[in-house]
């Protein structure tokens, strides 16, 4: 819509429109004929506050067009890009669209920072493309992965130290998770 990225949500018949949802959550009804169906690679539309990014990688002919053994190792490079980068991602091939794209979705910071790795995974693969549109900014360092913080939380004994939240008077504090004794059927087995 006027050179701005949509998530397409479905066709109105009785309208005879698409519903767009615009990177403001906003959504719009467009006519067919205003919708540019191929994007440029690294077309990247942030949503949801930037807790997930959905980039345009190129045509589905590329994947298809790859050896089984170099489609399998980028599925295991993109399984431990997730890890590394604590992002989940997700490989978005809709039957009979001419691209395919990746679906990012983590904490918006860290989303942001996954980008340019995304980039080079695709680009070891003959991918090459840059990571553009509106939400897509200048990545902020990380002060620590979610990893380590998730690490230096615990105490020596390897417990998490427990939260406390007060909320109208009412103090709840959390806990670690207890072991509890595995439950029987209604047979008592």
């Amino acid at each position: 819509l006027n050179g701005l990225l949509a998530l397409c949500r479905g066709f109105d018949e009785e309208k005879g429109r698409w519903l767009l949802e615009l990177h403001d959550e906003e959504q719009k009804y467009v006519k067919n004929d205003n919708i540019l169906t191929v994007l440029e690679p690294g077309a990247t539309l942030m949503l949801e506050r930037g807790c997930v990014a959905h980039v345009t990688i190129g045509r589905v002919s590329l994947l298809d067009e790859m050896e089984q053994e170099a489609r399998e190792s980028l599925d295991e490079d993109l399984g431990v890009f997730c890890e590394k980068s604590d992002v989940r991602a997700e490989l978005n091939c809709v039957a009979g669209w001419p691209q395919f794209s990746v679906v990012l979705r983590g904490v918006p910071d860290v989303v942001q920072r996954a980008l340019p790795e995304l980039e080079g995974l695709f680009g070891f693969y003959g991918m090459k493309f840059k990571c553009a549109g509106v939400g897509v900014g200048p990545v902020k360092p990380a002060e620590h992965s979610a990893s380590e913080v998730r690490e230096a939380e615990e105490d020596d004994d390897g417990e998490k130290p427990s939260e406390t939240v007060e909320v109208e008077g009412l103090v709840i504090e959390s806990k670690e998770r207890r072991a509890r004794p595995q439950r029987k059927n209604r047979y008592g087995v």
